[in-house]
């Protein structure tokens, strides 16, 4: 895999991390914006209800004065002074315990404010955060290590819309390098020269040393690529049917993995 398709690669897996995340975030947003609006409702009923029994009062306390004041006109003076003194300090009384109920009203709405706005504040700086992730990727600051991993592939499968392998991991040597990881293995072929002396070498010039015969299952990424001979990968999404073909010709493949994903397979040219 060169340098701009690794890029690529790592832009797209970023950028649909990102937006899930945005997505969250918006989605918490609007029910924070729907709580809002219902406080606001709450407390607009609020303040109406205490406008009305403010009235209530007044009215009341009037209608008390008056209807006292038709009654009493033959009631000595200083005793209807002291059944208002009496009116008075009841309504006072009253309008004390309404001031008391509009005060702690106050600071339940003034605390359920302060705590959405807190809410909101952490949410756009998370949405920010997501926003510079995304600029981030966009840039090419990818955060994903390959490695390369040579194999054979036994199986190929489709598993709730996933695609996944079974592959025998394997180690791959050419040239010089093949010969001497052949010679410590005592495969390497071997001859004497006009001096006696003894020639190690491989007839196809490469060696393969399958060092465990388990097979272990990977996922494939949904845009993994594929540069195999006699497949084309022309759509986007994996050739499972050729590939199924392909490997019943046991092909040394090479695997470009990041965190058990695999990316990209290649096949190894053999000499």
């Amino acid at each position: 895999m060169d340098k701009k398709e690794e890029e690529l690669i790592s832009m797209h897996y970023q950028m649909e991390k990102t937006d899930i995340k945005q997505q969250r975030l918006e989605d918490r947003l609007i029910s924070i914006s729907e709580d809002l609006k219902r406080s606001k409702r709450r407390r607009n009923f609020y303040f109406i209800f205490i406008l009305i029994l403010m009235l209530l009062l007044t009215a009341g306390s009037l209608y008390v004065i008056l209807g006292k004041k038709e009654n009493t006109t033959n009631i000595d003076s200083l005793e209807g002074e002291v059944d208002v003194q009496k009116l008075i300090f009841e309504n006072d009384s009253l309008q004390k315990e309404v001031n008391k109920l509009k005060t702690d009203i106050s600071k339940y709405q003034n605390e359920e404010l302060s705590n959405k706005a807190n809410s909101t504040t952490s949410l756009s700086d998370g949405i920010g955060d997501a926003k510079k992730e995304e600029e981030g990727a966009k840039d090419g600051k990818s955060k994903l290590k390959f490695e390369r991993k040579y194999c054979y592939i036994n199986k190929v499968y489709k598993s709730n819309d996933v695609v996944f392998i079974e592959a025998d991991i394997i180690e791959y040597y050419q040239g010089r390098k093949a010969v001497k990881k052949a010679k410590e293995l005592g495969k390497a072929e071997y001859d004497l020269d006009k001096n006696g002396d003894t020639l190690y070498f491989l007839y196809n010039n490469y060696y393969i040393h399958n060092q465990s015969s388990k097979s272990k299952i990977l996922e494939l990424d949904d845009k993994a690529r594929v540069k195999i001979e006699n497949i084309n990968q022309i759509s986007s999404g994996f050739p499972l049917k050729a590939f199924q073909k392909v490997i019943t010709d046991r092909p040394v493949l090479i695997l470009e993995i990041s965190n058990g994903i695999v990316y990209k397979i290649t096949e190894q040219k053999l000499p």
